[in-house]
């Protein structure tokens, strides 16, 4: 521990010590004020997340529904194709006649 001489050099210590203690004080205010906005910005990025997840399983549900339906209208076109075939067999035999 540092001897002090007279009372000036201790008074002096404590006034930096005091500036010093104020500093950090301001500093860490300064940190919690940052923290603060990166929560908040942490919370905001979040919600946006959970938004583009919901918006991704509509798209997935809306891509499933359209293979769904192509799939359907795939078996409805095969099955007109072979009443289209059929429908041409019987002319092709009318006309045979």
């Amino acid at each position: 521990m540092a001897a002090f001489q007279n009372f000036e050099e201790v008074w002096a210590a404590l006034g930096r010590l005091h500036n010093d203690i104020v500093r950090l004080q301001e500093a860490q205010q300064r940190v919690n004020e940052q923290l603060a906005s990166l929560g908040e910005q942490i919370t905001r990025l979040s919600e946006h997340m959970s938004r583009l997840i919901e918006s991704q399983d509509q798209l997935v549900q809306s891509q499933n529904r359209m293979v769904s339906s192509v799939s359907t209208l795939a078996g409805t076109v095969t099955q007109l194709a072979g009443i289209v075939e059929s429908h041409e067999r019987r002319l092709e035999r009318l006309e045979g006649q």
